[in-house]
């Protein structure tokens, strides 16, 4: 199979941060939008920012994942998220990103695309 079946126009996925602390402390669930794949730089940029404790650049990767439904950013450059917002965006970030996966190429079990 060639290489160009498995690759996708990145799709905005709504994220809920929906943990019982956060809802706690602020009433209900948080919400934000980013994509279901990212380029290889951003990939990297991320974990590496998250595994050198670069913080600087991982708040950089923040404003550039964090995004509103309409794919802009969430977060404009003289704006911070509290800290256990930014932490909890970032496990969910870490979570959609470390399971990043292609599309099928297959629309359903046992069928091939004609």
């Amino acid at each position: 199979m060639n290489i160009n079946k498995y690759a996708a126009v990145p799709q905005l996925i709504r994220i809920d941060m929906d943990d019982e602390s956060l809802v706690t402390k602020y009433g209900e669930p948080i919400t934000f939008w980013t994509y279901d794949i990212v380029s290889l730089s951003t990939y990297f940029d991320f974990f590496g920012s998250r595994q050198e404790q670069q913080f600087a650049q991982l708040e950089k990767m923040v404003k550039k994942l964090v995004l509103l439904e309409d794919g802009t950013p969430a977060i404009r450059d003289n704006e911070d998220l509290p800290i256990d917002i930014a932490a909890a965006a970032i496990t969910k970030i870490g979570e959609i990103l470390g399971k990043s996966q292609s599309k099928s190429s297959t629309p359903s079990p046992g069928t091939q695309p004609e």
